[in-house]
């Protein structure tokens, strides 16, 4: 019984010892320095090879199991080291964590739901400011969500358009603040017109739409043009696929489009001009 006992204690301290004698990473300096997370530290595994984050940055010297390395800033600054013995977290100094940006795609503006987990009900995206658009009362509206600016006569030059007659409208509002020789209304520069107006980008024209009210939002704009065939309003968007054809959006039927040549003349297709983006 008194050798059984005795082997146990020794192996008892033997097992301590060894376990003692594992070396744990003492880190000396970690911070940003350059656009590097700069990390100096000892006691590691000698000779062993050092990784940040699961990569492989140094090999711990000999002697101390000293190292060094310059790596990547952790995104929540908090990095891991291991020398394939111990690992540690390391906390980065200087360090500005990197948070998510929240989605930036809006919401549809649909809030009845017609059945279980649809977009009634759920209503993700970037919920729209109260009120959505302001009448600037200078002949301008603002979309308080995209934070572009629309010209409130969305039929200034009072008839359907082809593209190059809409491109052409646009430059004359620029120039002396007409479209087919009618006043616009825009008033918003000091009492003048403003002269970087553009057609929208397809994308711009349809954040217009709201998928819980048809058609569009048209009462804040003046001669907005809505109804069956007449509702159709140019992009300055072309279809990549067929450069002569371009995108244009059907407010009346809420669709995209592309099938109203560039070069030729959609007889009820109209022109909104919008500034800013």
């Amino acid at each position: 019984m008194k050798r059984t006992f005795g082997a146990t204690v020794a192996l008892a301290v033997l097992a301590l010892f060894i376990s003692s004698a594992q070396a744990v990473i003492k880190i000396e300096i970690a911070e940003v320095q350059n656009g590097f997370a700069s990390v100096k530290g000892n006691n590691a595994e000698k000779g062993a090879q050092i990784t940040w984050d699961g990569n492989a940055v140094t090999t711990a010297n000999n002697n101390n199991g000293g190292f060094s390395f310059n790596g990547a800033v952790p995104a929540d600054c908090v990095g891991e080291v291991s020398d394939g013995v111990s690992m540690i977290n390391v906390q980065v100094l200087d360090c500005t964590p990197v948070s998510v940006a929240p989605a930036s795609v809006p919401r549809t503006g649909q809030t009845t739901s017609y059945a279980a987990g649809d977009d009634g009900a759920l209503q993700k995206g970037v919920a729209w400011p109260v009120p959505r658009f302001t009448d600037n009362s200078n002949g301008t509206i603002t979309d308080n969500l995209t934070r572009l600016i629309w010209l409130k006569n969305a039929n200034c030059p009072n008839l359907g358009r082809g593209r190059a007659q809409a491109l052409a409208d646009v430059a004359s509002l620029n120039t002396n603040g007409t479209m087919n020789g009618n006043d616009c209304g825009d008033t918003s520069n000091g009492g003048s017109h403003e002269t970087d107006w553009r057609l929208p980008n397809i994308r711009e024209l349809f954040s217009l739409f709201d998928f819980g009210f048809q058609p569009a939002p048209t009462d804040i704009f003046t001669g907005f043009m809505t109804g069956p065939g007449q509702s159709t309003y140019w992009s300055s968007t072309a279809n990549a696929f067929d450069p002569t054809l371009a995108w244009v959006v059907d407010f009346d039927g809420l669709i995209l489009m592309f099938n109203c040549p560039i070069l030729g003349l959609c007889s009820e297709t109209f022109v909104l001009p919008v500034r800013g983006g």
